[in-house]
Order: C-alpha cells, then sequence, then structure tokens
C-alpha cells in the first residue's frame, strides 16, 4: 500500500512539475514575443540573402561571403536608386493622399446622410467600430505598443537586417550551435529539418515577391486606366501590402476607394472592380502557376493563422504570419506526422 501511495505520489508530483515547466515556458514566449517575431523576421531577411546568393555563388568564382556581400551591396544600391529617383514623387503622393483621405471619409459620411439608410447604417458602424477590440483609441495602443515611434520601426527593421545578414554571412556557428543542445542521434534528422524550413521559406519568399511585382504593376495599370490621382503611392500600397494575403489587399483597396469617392460614387465602385480583379487575376491566373514550385496554403489555414498570430504577436506577428506558419507546417510534417505517427508525406516546398 505504502509502495503504491509513494508511485502515485511521484506521478502527481511529475504531472504538476511538467504542467509547471509548460506554463513557465509559455509565458516566458508571451513575454519575449516581441523579440521573438523580430529574430524571426532577421531569419527569413537572412534566406532572402541566402536564396539570392546561391545562385550568384554558383555562377561566379566567389566565396559564401563574397556572394552575400555582393547581394546585400545590389539589393541596398537599387533600394537606394529606387528612393533617389521615385521617392520624392511617392513622398509628395502620400502626403496628398494623406489629406484625400480625411476628404474622401467626409464625403462619404455627407452621401450617406443623404440617404435615407445612410443615418442608420452610421450610427451602427461608429457603435461597432467603439466597440471593436481595435477601435481607434485600442489600435492607437498598440500601434504605440509595437512601434512608438516612427524610429522605433525602423529601429526594428534595421535589427532584422542585421540579424538576416550575419546569419546569411556565416551560418554554420549559429547552426552548429542550435544542434549541440540536442542529442547526437538526433543532430542529422534536425539539419534535415532546418533545410526543409529553408527551402520552404525560400520558395515562399519567390512566390510572394512575383505576387507582391504583379499586383503592384497590374494595380497602376489599373488606376492609370481609370485617370485617378495618385497612381504611385496606391500602387506602392497595393504592391507592399499584398506581402500579407488576404487581409493586406483588402487594406490596400480602402485608401484606393476613398480616392475614388471623391470624384464621385461611380468612380469609387470602378476603383473596387479593378482591385478585385487584380486579386482575382493573382488567385486564379499568377498563384496556380507560381504554385508549381512556390509555397501555398489553403486559405482557411492562412486566414486563421494570420487572426492567431496578430492575437498573439501583435501587428509584426500579422506581418509576418504565413512565413511563421509555413515554418510551423514544416515541423509539424516533419517531427509528428513523419517521426511520431510514421506517415509519409513531402513537407513544403520539396
Amino acid at each position: 500500500m505504502g509502495s503504491e501511495y509513494s508511485q502515485y505520489l511521484r506521478r502527481l508530483l511529475a504531472t504538476v512539475g511538467i504542467i509547471t515547466v509548460a506554463l513557465s515556458l509559455f509565458l516566458l514566449l508571451w513575454h519575449l514575443a516581441y523579440v521573438l517575431v523580430l529574430i524571426f523576421g532577421g531569419v527569413l531577411f537572412g534566406v532572402f540573402l541566402t536564396g539570392l546568393a546561391s545562385p550568384l555563388q554558383a555562377i561566379l568564382p566567389l566565396p559564401r561571403w563574397g556572394s552575400v556581400l555582393l547581394v546585400t551591396a545590389l539589393f541596398f544600391g537599387l533600394t537606394l536608386l529606387a528612393v533617389l529617383t521615385t521617392g520624392p514623387a511617392i513622398a509628395d503622393q502620400m502626403v496628398q493622399l494623406s489629406e484625400q483621405l480625411s476628404s474622401g471619409l467626409n464625403q462619404i459620411q455627407g452621401y450617406l446622410n443623404n440617404q435615407a439608410w445612410g443615418e442608420p447604417l452610421i450610427s451602427w458602424a461608429r457603435e461597432q467600430w467603439e466597440q471593436a477590440p481595435l477601435s481607434p483609441g485600442k489600435l492607437m495602443g498598440k500601434v504605440t505598443g509595437a512601434f512608438s515611434t516612427i524610429f522605433g520601426a525602423f529601429a526594428d527593421l534595421f535589427v532584422m537586417f542585421f540579424i538576416g545578414f550575419y546569419l546569411a554571412l556565416h551560418p554554420k556557428p549559429y547552426i552548429q550551435g542550435f544542434l549541440y543542445l540536442f542529442p547526437r542521434d538526433k543532430r542529422e534528422r534536425l539539419n534535415e529539418v532546418k533545410l526543409s524550413v529553408y527551402h520552404a521559406l525560400k520558395w515562399w519568399l519567390i512566390g510572394r515577391a512575383t505576387s507582391m511585382a504583379a499586383v503592384g504593376v497590374l494595380t497602376a495599370l489599373g488606376l492609370w486606366l481609370l485617370d485617378m490621382q495618385l497612381v504611385m503611392a496606391l500602387a506602392l500600397l497595393a504592391g507592399l501590402l499584398s506581402f500579407v494575403p488576404f487581409i493586406g489587399p483588402i487594406a490596400a483597396a480602402i485608401p484606393a476607394v476613398l480616392v475614388g469617392f471623391i470624384d464621385s460614387p461611380t468612380q469609387a465602385l470602378y476603383v473596387v472592380i479593378v482591385y478585385f480583379s487584380v486579386q482575382l487575376l493573382e488567385s486564379n491566373v499568377l498563384t496556380p502557376y507560381v504554385q508549381t514550385k512556390a509555397v501555398s496554403l489553403p486559405p482557411a489555414i492562412m486566414l486563421s493563422g494570420q487572426m492567431l498570430m496578430g492575437a498573439i504577436f501583435g501587428l509584426q506577428g500579422l506581418a509576418l504570419s504565413t512565413p511563421l506558419l509555413v515554418s510551423m507546417i514544416v515541423l509539424v510534417q516533419m517531427l509528428y506526422i513523419c517521426d511520431v505517427l510514421g506517415e509519409k508525406v513531402r513537407p513544403l516546398g520539396q
């Protein structure tokens, strides 16, 4: 009887200990969420640099560090050239866009006030917006918590760029240091998992970059045909925000519709048609073509992941939700479905 009681007590203590450790790790990760997302952003930029440097290294007689330095110099050089050539015009259009958004909102409100159904709709929308989790005050609180100032946003990018640069320049110490945390017989498998995650993220980046470029060009063409104002600024927003699937295109369409509404409700409707057509082409023509190699996720999984990552990690998590989800799916596929369940499955990106 005494031995059974002692065994039960040991099992109980072991269970309590495991739960305590799990909760402690969860709380630690929760408090470090902001830092972890920055680190993951740096890893993603490192994957980007490595993905560009690898084919360059195969063509030119350069060591790894030389190809990474060349790719980094080309990347920042082209970015600086684009900023110097088109930056002033785009910045001027952005200032005009911020002014016209306020005017567009006022015109929409005035239009709705003149409709019999408009005033109840405005009252309902205002009430829902004030009660929403992301009401103006709460939204500003989240933005302030994530990027307290514009300088903070640039500081975050600066940190991510340097993390990615050093990872791409000399990844061996970081990889070996990580593998040394695990037993010898597990290291080879973990190295395979690391390579699979790298390939999945690389092909996801290729697909997303292709999509962003296509969305920006098609949006600019459509708005130009409509003789819209601020085409460059609106197209740039559309291309950049399409980095976040589903939510990004909707966010990019809102300012364009408001600018169109300044001319007339009909123009705003045409703008909606343009953005809808661009997303239709991107989803049904470009994406299936790119999917022959690039990584794609089912829409329901992607949208659920965005909501979850946004709730846990905030705005940064929302922006990086899809690559985070891609990495997690590869880990589950290889470490659980393959290794634990014994099922054969082809990881994303393979």
